[in-house]
């Protein structure tokens, strides 16, 4: 069993880090709550019964997820060859025994992050800019000084975390984030406290990759900079809209989610008694262009089927994305996941760890097969649990 320090240590680096990683590098065993689910339920969404039974290893895997002390409920919504299938394991909230459904809204927390590299690959295609441009040229003398310089730092950097730029989601962050979850963040205030911090290596260092939410701020402000509008408002016109998406938008500093949600909990940061807290309405503006988002499984999944299908981008620069570095969570692209699968597959995607809510969602290259995966939870097994879903209907 780990000690408290180890399980903080464990929680930190799943804020806002969506992973698919190994059971051995996350696994963190369960103290805490017996959540009001003696009598879980467990219930096939849509599609055929024949399509949803098909898949009895996945359904094992979510209802051994839901099983966990420490998570209320989870539910996937899947597309294979045009048929769809969903399905949802454990409950709504921890207080009651009414089931979680799988078309529920969530947030989505660093998935936020495929929607923005989105934007900046089409921007691309369209000779707007460039991967090899610098941070300077779009945001002149904003990152220099502390060991930074923004010339030596290019929007691919950006884009794949190789930019050496610290992660304003700092231990600190996390803990006074916590005691005012409402507060509104500034994207200047967040790339400021992202800098403030000395590099962690220097740009395009070989070898070099850290996780850093500060990387897409960055990003989101070059979206403004070529465009003259937001990345929330690029994301709408040229992703949202055109697919439609009816569940899908950045809230901003609003802290409600609309529509039907699940009840959302986390553990704080150096809790002792390591209990659920419920996190469901909060302000996501300290995720920004990283991380703000709430969408849904399906739209999820319409989306990821057009990314990967290249219905957004021109197949030379979809390969771009997809174009990996090694890194502790799996191959890391253009603001992309890829997870190596035992059978030799490659699920890529992106995961999204934000208060109240773990998520993962993408699939296979081509788009004519994907899910969405979300938690009503955020604590250090859900991105086991999620890749033990990913396996199960990957695998087959």
């Amino acid at each position: 069993m780990m000690n408290s320090k180890a399980n903080d240590m464990k929680r930190r680096t799943m804020i806002m880090l969506a992973a698919a990683v190994t059971a051995s590098s996350i696994l963190v065993s369960g103290q805490g709550i017996a959540n009001a689910q003696d009598g879980r339920s467990s219930q096939q969404q849509m599609g055929s019964k024949e399509i949803v039974d098909s898949r009895s290893n996945v359904k094992h895997a979510m209802d051994q997820a839901a099983a966990h002390k420490l998570t209320p409920g989870i539910f996937a919504v899947a597309m294979k060859s045009g048929e769809s299938w969903s399905y949802a394991s454990g409950q709504a909230s921890i207080y009651d025994s009414y089931p979680i459904k799988s078309n529920y809204s969530f947030r989505i927390g660093s998935i936020t992050k495929s929607f923005t590299a989105t934007v900046i690959l089409q921007l691309v295609d369209e000779k707007k800019l460039s991967l090899e441009d610098t941070v300077e040229k779009w945001l002149p003398g904003l990152v220099q000084g502390n060991g930074y310089d923004g010339n030596k730092i290019t929007v691919r950097d950006l884009l794949q975390m190789t930019s050496g730029i610290a992660n304003y989601t700092t231990e600190k962050f996390i803990i006074e984030y916590e005691k005012t979850p409402f507060r509104n963040y500034s994207t200047e205030e967040l790339i400021g406290a992202g800098l403030a911090i000395k590099p962690s290596f220097a740009p395009g260092e070989i070898g070099k990759w850290e996780y850093s939410n500060t990387n897409t701020a960055l990003a989101g402000e070059i979206i403004r900079k070529v465009t003259g509008e937001t990345y929330a408002q690029q994301v709408k016109e040229r992703i949202i809209t055109p697919l439609g998406l009816k569940d899908t938008y950045s809230p901003g500093s609003s802290s409600h989610i609309p529509g039907l949600h699940a009840r959302g909990y986390s553990i704080p940061f150096g809790s002792k008694d390591n209990k659920l807290v419920d996190f469901t309405e909060i302000n996501p503006s300290w995720g920004n262009a990283a991380g703000d988002m709430i969408s849904s499984g399906r739209d999820l999944n319409t989306f990821y089927s057009a990314l990967l299908g290249g219905k957004l981008l021109k197949s030379e620069t979809l390969q771009q994305m997809l174009n990996g570095v090694e890194t502790p969570i799996g191959l890391y692209g253009l603001g992309m996941i890829g997870v190596n699968l035992p059978n030799g597959k490659t699920f890529w995607g992106h995961g999204g760890n934000i208060h109240g809510s773990s998520s993962f969602a993408g699939g296979l290259v081509g788009g004519e097969h994907v899910m969405a995966i979300s938690i009503n939870a955020m604590h250090a097994d859900t991105s086991e649990q999620q890749f033990n879903v990913i396996k199960a209907e990957f695998g087959q």
